[in-house]
């Protein structure tokens, strides 16, 4: 056990919120601190929402062709005590999980956000699927980056960090299908640090303006 490194669910979605509010305390922000923020919120929200819908059988979490699989084998009156229950499971391991706009969907908020991948959609959605959807986008870019020099406005970042820190509050709130993986009272404090110097960013750029 000394020479192996263990990954439980629950801390990813901790482990990000720590590298997003480690990168945000510093005063001056520079792209590595603003990619980290990006990356580690989207991240976040997408662990969360996996964490939240994932049911006591292993599913809910599947892209839309394998769920389907799954609502078709209940369907026809087979259970967990089945062969074809576990060959399901064995099936799951080799699955991509549904993506991050697909889980906003299932988790059905009551904000109704949703995330629009195309830039003429985006300007017309109001918080927080604005700021989401712009997350989503520079988070695609930064983890697939182009041959080509972007640029981001600082208000433009923080209305898509403050809307992405709201809609994961609202996950946050959601009833689980599983017991929580993740320290709960952990991610409250993390969550507030990052509300906190997310608004001292913000107010430093009034300032400057």
């Amino acid at each position: 056990m000394a020479n192996l490194t263990v990954f439980v669910d629950g801390d990813h979605y901790i482990s990000c919120l720590q590298l997003v509010d480690g990168h945000l305390r510093n005063r001056l922000k520079d792209q590595g601190n603003v990619r980290w923020i990006a990356i580690g919120l989207h991240d976040a929200l997408y662990a969360l929402l996996i964490e939240k819908l994932t049911r006591t059988d292993g599913f809910g979490i599947y892209n839309k062709r394998f769920e389907k699989e799954v609502g078709d084998f209940y369907k026809s009156g087979k259970d967990s005590n089945s062969v074809d229950f576990r060959n399901l499971l064995d099936a799951s391991t080799k699955q991509n999980l549904a993506g991050i706009a697909e889980l906003l969907r299932r988790a059905n908020l009551s904000s109704g956000v949703q995330i629009k991948a195309h830039e003429s959609d985006i300007d017309n959605l109001n918080s927080p699927s604005q700021g989401l959807s712009r997350l989503k986008q520079l988070r695609d870019y930064l983890i697939h980056p182009r041959p080509m020099i972007a640029g981001y406005y600082h208000d433009w970042l923080l209305n898509a960090l403050f809307d992405t820190l709201e809609v994961i509050r609202e996950v946050a709130a959601l009833p689980g299908n599983t017991s929580t993986r993740h320290d709960h009272k952990e991610a409250e404090i993390l969550l507030n640090s990052i509300a906190y110097y997310l608004a001292r960013w913000q107010c430093s750029l009034q300032h400057i303006g």
